[in-house]
């Protein structure tokens, strides 16, 4: 796809990304875990009064000020300026990606491509907050995100069921081999179904051979956490780490360095 992308794309493309980023923030707000007692992200976890709105402005919200409690003066964590930063800027690196030599061979128009990557990107955003806050994937997320691919695929793209399908083999069974194996050696899980669930759905996301470089990078950042927890002494052999957002970093990866799948 031989395309010069104006540069005023690239700045909606970021726009747009701010905007997602805005949407996932407000959606992981809500989200209350199953912890003890119960908490969502738009209120403190120190004194449980609600967060200030300045909280939820864009950029602004780096500011320790400006997310700070009004009761307790505990602060809320980065998340929401650091997922609307992300968003902001992988939304105009995937339209790039789709310029580059690698979106030669395509068969959705670039349009329809980065709309479908943008929104993956987005879900995966929400995932990756939610399972970093509460260890939580919740089937939400991914069972109408994996039927819509599979429709789009269905409507205007059928030469991508086998790379979506040999993809969700590869991660879904790979992922339902650790989990059975965490039973077998542990007598535990050794990994939780939501992540199962959430690999299958990467399998779909990223196809063959996109699946190989999101396993990869998945691998690589879940070993790097795992380890720099561990030598800081803030995890055991025994903490959970939520490897969901591992997978999601992964997915988000193949998108960018992978041929595109559609």
């Amino acid at each position: 796809m031989n395309l010069s992308i104006a540069p005023l794309w690239y700045c909606v493309a970021a726009l747009a990304g701010l905007g997602a980023g805005v949407l996932v923030n407000f959606a992981a707000d809500q989200v209350v875990g199953d912890e003890e007692p119960p908490w969502h992200a738009g209120t403190c976890r120190a004194c449980g009064a609600g967060l200030p709105f300045t909280r939820v402005v864009p950029a602004l919200n780096f500011a320790a000020s400006r997310r700070a409690c009004s009761v307790c003066g505990a602060r809320a964590s980065l998340r929401r300026p650091l997922i609307e930063a992300a968003l902001a800027a992988l939304f105009p690196l995937l339209l790039a990606h789709l310029a580059s030599p690698d979106g030669d061979i395509v068969h959705l128009a670039p349009v329809g491509i980065f709309a479908v990557e943008a929104a993956a990107t987005a879900v995966l955003a929400f995932i990756f907050a939610v399972d970093l806050e509460h260890h939580l994937i919740l089937d939400v997320s991914v069972y109408p995100t994996a039927a819509g691919l599979l429709l789009v695929a269905l409507l205007f793209d059928h030469k991508a069921f086998a790379g979506m399908l040999f993809g969700l083999v590869i991660c879904g069974g790979l992922f339902l081999l650790l989990y059975v194996a965490g039973f077998v050696f542990y007598r535990t899980e050794a990994l939780g179904l939501g992540d199962v669930k959430l690999a299958v759905l990467i399998g779909l996301l990223t196809g063959w051979p996109g699946v190989t470089t999101a396993l990869i990078i998945a691998a690589l950042v879940g070993a790097s956490v795992s380890v720099l927890l561990l030598g800081l002494g803030s995890a055991t052999g025994r903490t959970f780490i939520p490897y969901g957002t591992a997978l999601a970093a992964g997915a988000v990866a193949a998108f960018l360095f992978a041929p595109p799948l559609w």
